[in-house]
């Protein structure tokens, strides 16, 4: 495997109200990083309460590009 070709994850960190709300921009992040047609993998994701902002889950969510 090259250098310049090594597979590359990208973990997001969003805080929104919804689980759809924060899978939606999760994805969004991640297909402005990989290009917008990019199949993508979730490696993992995890939610948990923002103390900061009430009535906010924060996520941080793991993705990969479909080989």
């Amino acid at each position: 495997m090259s250098v310049r070709s090594f597979p590359l994850t990208l973990r997001v960190i969003v805080s929104e109200e919804t689980p759809d709300a924060i899978r939606d921009s999760a994805v969004s992040q991640a297909l402005a990083f990989f290009g917008p047609s990019t199949e993508l993998d979730v490696l993992s994701a995890e939610a948990e309460m923002d103390e900061e902002r009430n009535g906010h889950y924060r996520a941080t969510v793991v993705f990969r590009k479909v080989a």
